[in-house]
């Protein structure tokens, strides 16, 4: 006869219960098993990562994000300074020196990889961006006198004279003009 309120019922049903859980987990088929055999396997190669790398690189070319301005391309690496940087350096020492843009003469114009965002001319209490800005250096002459241009790739520039950096005209002339 089986009752079915004793609790040696019960446990003996716990028992049988927790024996078949074991028993379960403990075959050969497991699926920790079957993943741990999978890792084991050859990791991949170095040149096998690197060309899947490339792979994915061809698929997506870089793209702006959006919002961002286009600008005119100046040419990279070319060791050339682009026409509309040196415009923009001649307008400023035209109004300077005050004399016309033809009287502007260049002395020597390179690309420069400078070493921080005072562009070769830090000046005593300012702050800096501190990483490498590409850009020019330009040496002009107006009227027998030297001026020295350093500027990033975007036109930003300042004139250096003797470690001082002076801005551009544009910025000097700012407030009331002087009485007459």
């Amino acid at each position: 006869m089986i009752v079915l309120n004793s609790p040696a019922r019960g446990s003996a049903f716990v028992a049988v219960l927790l024996l078949t859980t074991l028993s379960a987990g403990c075959t050969g088929n497991s699926r920790d098993e079957t993943s741990r055999s999978a890792a084991v396997a050859e990791p991949a190669s170095v040149e096998s990562r690197r060309a899947a790398m490339e792979n994915e690189s061809q698929k997506m070319p870089p793209q702006r994000a959006p919002g961002e301005e286009r600008e005119t391309p100046i040419p990279q690496g070319s060791g050339e300074v682009p026409p509309q940087i040196l415009a923009i350096f001649q307008d400023d020492l035209a109004r300077r020196a005050l004399v016309k843009p033809d009287a502007i003469t260049v002395v020597s114009a390179t690309e420069q990889q400078w070493s921080d965002g005072a562009m070769g001319c830090p000046q005593p209490g300012q702050m800096y961006t501190q990483m490498i800005v590409p850009g020019y250096r330009v040496v002009l002459q107006a009227n027998g006198d030297r001026y020295t241009y350093h500027s990033d790739r975007r036109g930003k520039f300042i004139v250096c004279s003797n470690g001082l950096a002076f801005q551009p005209v544009k910025e000097q002339v700012k407030g009331k003009a002087p009485a007459e």
